[in-house]
């Protein structure tokens, strides 16, 4: 049976969450509300690439900063709310956006993380604090699946700038124990609207009858339901606290059989979508050059996770697929997003308590 999160122990828990406005952020923010945390969360304000989830999920009872969490206007406020538990998710997320400014992604990766640790030291009495990272950490010209172990790098900003994030974590003084790195990615689900990621791009194509395009339709990539995740970051944030040992880094994927290429998700959710669309059939097409350099085989090693906290996959790949097109077109039809993502969680973790 896997194990699923500890109710009591986030009820009350002053948490500090960064980058809440984000697709996993507020997947994550809307869940520790309805645990009854007290949130406080920093993001970036408002701009015409971020996901407009967070406002559709309207979560109550948070105290909503909008800064830049590479600056330092932000920590005395934060460090004043007096948080038990940091969960940093806030970052510059896409390979492409990397591509188009390094710069920008640099600073927000490193420096926000460098400002997260700055904050960490000014709170003696923090229990822990989780700095997600990425699958894209990982110097691809090891073997896969990666393990916590191998060595990190990267060839584009996204993937660099994040095992930077890694590094200064793992090198920052006096913080062992208490700071952790959660590595986790191709995440899939309902509200994410970002560019250049494919679940977004199937929608915003076949929902306006147009031909999708794919990059690299070959690519495999360890696809997974955002709850999958979130759920190993509160397990790890609940053992980190109380005392457990657990490693200082730990993987979130699914079991390397799980990853497929891009061309079969595409294809599995075109059946999906036919079954939930009625209309013209979905199409998509190979772009015959494509810019981006992208690793071409991307799979994570999870046992660690899987053994010292009992955490694993409950949804297959087809599932997240099916559940996040489910998502996105009963949202379409009317359907509040908040009910939506409530009813997902609980359906996931009533599904990980019956050992499915």
């Amino acid at each position: 049976m896997h194990r699923t999160h500890e109710p009591a122990f986030w009820a009350g828990r002053r948490v500090l969450v960064t980058g809440h406005t984000g697709f996993k952020g507020a997947w994550l923010t809307c869940w520790l509300r309805e645990l009854g945390a007290e949130v406080y969360a920093v993001s970036l304000p408002a701009s015409v690439h971020e996901t407009p989830l967070w406002d559709a999920l309207a979560v109550e009872g948070v105290q909503d900063v909008r800064d830049d969490v590479a600056g330092t206007e932000w920590l005395a406020g934060a460090a004043a709310f007096k948080p038990d538990v940091v969960l940093h998710l806030a970052a510059q997320s896409l390979v492409s956006e990397g591509y188009r400014d390094p710069a920008s992604t640099f600073r927000t990766n490193v420096m926000g993380t460098v400002r997260v640790l700055e904050l960490v030291e000014r709170l003696p009495e923090l229990a822990v604090a989780l700095v997600v990272t990425t699958d894209k950490v990982y110097d691809v010209r090891q073997p896969t699946p990666f393990r916590e172990g191998d060595f990190l790098g990267g060839k584009d900003p996204y993937s660099a700038s994040k095992a930077c994030a890694e590094l200064v974590t793992q090198s920052w003084p006096h913080l062992s124990g208490r700071v952790v790195t959660a590595r986790a990615g191709n995440v899939i689900g309902g509200g994410d609207f970002a560019l250049n990621r494919i679940v977004p791009d199937i929608v915003r194509a076949w929902s306006a009858g147009e031909t999708l395009v794919l990059r690299r339709p070959l690519a495999v990539r360890p696809w997974q339901h955002v709850i999958e995740p979130l759920l190993g970051y509160l397990l790890y944030a609940e053992d980190v606290a109380n005392g457990r040992e657990v490693p200082p880094s730990l993987n979130f994927g699914p079991d390397p059989t799980q990853a497929v290429p891009v061309q079969a998700l595409v294809e599995h959710a075109a059946g999906q979508w036919t079954a939930l669309r009625s209309g013209a059939a979905p199409r998509w097409e190979v772009e015959p050059d494509p810019v981006m350099e992208e690793t071409h085989d991307l799979t994570l090693d999870a046992s660690r996770a899987q053994q010292g906290l009992r955490w694993g996959n409950v949804w297959g790949w087809q599932e997240a697929i099916d559940r996040s097109l489910q998502w996105y077109v009963r949202a379409a039809d009317g359907e509040r997003p908040a009910d939506l993502v409530r009813e997902q969680i609980a359906d996931y973790v009533g599904q990980a308590e019956a050992g499915r």
